[in-house]
């Protein structure tokens, strides 16, 4: 029984890291050409972004991999009546499943981790990348065609000297007219601010136009430019539910008293108003900002709740798909992997994936508990489990 365990052991691993790093290099790749067309980013900066783009690959590739692996290697063993074998020496055909089961639990904890990572890390770490590299992306684009326009920063100079941009002019449109800014400029250099988020654009010599007020002369101004007006990507790492899974507690029992807090000040306003007849106050715009507010912020709350439900849940995929894969590949009694595969990769694609969505959407809306998260994984949990029976059967 040894000898078999080590045997599959070994063709699932190594049909799964195959696999497994085939598919990632694919996944990398996809991303960093996604990031590079849309934030135009240099060579450089794309090859710093690739450790920060691992985890999430590999959370994504790790269950498609495993599932892949199992459905080669036990369709393979049934193709060449390797299970009959086992059976015919007195063995339940379980135990030619249970090290696939076994790598696969392994590899869901491996998951867990690595989704918990790629959101507080790998999110973090492409955002830092993309706005150390922002000033390095408008030099590069000024130098080869003389403008850079993203976003909402328009950028024309006549030519870029070492760091300095000769007579440039900038535009930076606002969510309206009266936000707008235009500067032209003698000299202009343009300076990354981690720690505050923001390009600082220094200016020699500049005339600076705010929406339609007067123009002013400035010997010397520095304008700040947040991120957002310069990239596609905002910093969503500083969300609640972008937190490690550790912090997550701490987290959700602030939210919810900020949450209890804000109801009871709403509330005391509305009795102070009705106590004080001030009916025009009951009936102010004010009040539909106030409720959006609290609604946002239960919003919030729910949606930090569910996130670890989610982490968990994802990374279990791996064993959902394995605990539906491996006994149907054996019961299919042929080495026609890619049927095998197309077979268990069709109820993931058209129940397991909507009833996450489902379960995930009705737990940040409040709907449901944060366990509905699982819904998926219980179904393939219960099918697989039933499938599993029917291979000890046949």
């Amino acid at each position: 029984m040894t000898l078999i365990t080590r045997y599959i052991l070994f063709e699932i691993l190594n049909t799964f890291l195959i696999a497994l790093s085939s598919m990632t290099f694919f996944i990398v790749m996809v991303f960093l050409v996604q990031e590079a067309w849309r934030e135009k980013l240099t060579l450089e900066t794309i090859l710093q972004l690739i450790p920060f783009t691992l985890p999430t690959a590999l959370s994504f590739s790790i269950p498609a991999t495993i599932l892949f692996a199992v459905c080669v290697v036990y369709g393979r063993m049934t193709s060449a009546n390797e299970v009959v074998a086992v059976k015919s020496a007195g063995i339940t055909p379980l135990v030619v499943l249970i090290p696939g089961l076994v790598v696969a639990f392994l590899l869901s904890l491996a998951t867990v981790y690595l989704n918990d990572v790629a959101v507080s890390w790998g999110r973090k770490g492409v955002y830092r990348v993309i706005l150390n590299s922002s000033a390095e992306t408008i030099y590069t684009m000024l130098k080869a065609q003389g403008q850079f326009s993203k976003g909402r920063i328009y950028i024309d100079v006549d030519r870029v000297d070492g760091t300095k941009l000769v007579n440039p002019f900038i535009v930076r449109t606002g969510p309206s007219e009266a936000d707008s800014l235009q500067i032209r400029a003698r000299l202009a250099e343009i300076i990354v601010d981690s720690e505050a988020e923001q390009l600082i654009v220094s200016l020699d010599h500049a005339h600076i136009t705010v929406g339609n007020q007067a123009s002013v002369w400035f010997d010397h101004r520095e304008i700040p430019i947040p991120l957002g007006d310069v990239s596609r990507r905002a910093d969503i790492s500083r969300q609640p539910w972008n937190l490690p899974l550790r912090d997550m507690k701490n987290q959700e029992a602030r939210l919810k008293q900020e949450l209890t807090s804000h109801r009871q000040q709403v509330a005391a306003r509305i009795v102070a108003q009705q106590l004080g007849g001030n009916f025009y106050g009951l009936t102010h715009p004010q009040w539909g900002l106030e409720v959006h507010e609290v609604r946002e912020k239960f919003y919030d709350c729910h949606r930090l709740a569910t996130e670890p439900y989610r982490r968990w849940a994802n990374g279990f995929s791996c064993l959902a798909f394995v605990i539906l894969g491996a006994p149907l590949s054996v019961l299919m009694r042929r080495f026609d992997f890619w049927t095998n595969f197309a077979l268990c990769f069709t109820p993931i694609l058209f129940l397991y994936y909507p009833l996450l969505m489902y379960g995930v959407g009705q737990a940040k809306g409040g709907h449901l508990p944060g366990i509905a998260v699982w819904l998926g994984n219980a179904v393939f949990f219960l099918v697989g489990i039933f499938l599993c029976r029917r291979v000890e059967r046949e």
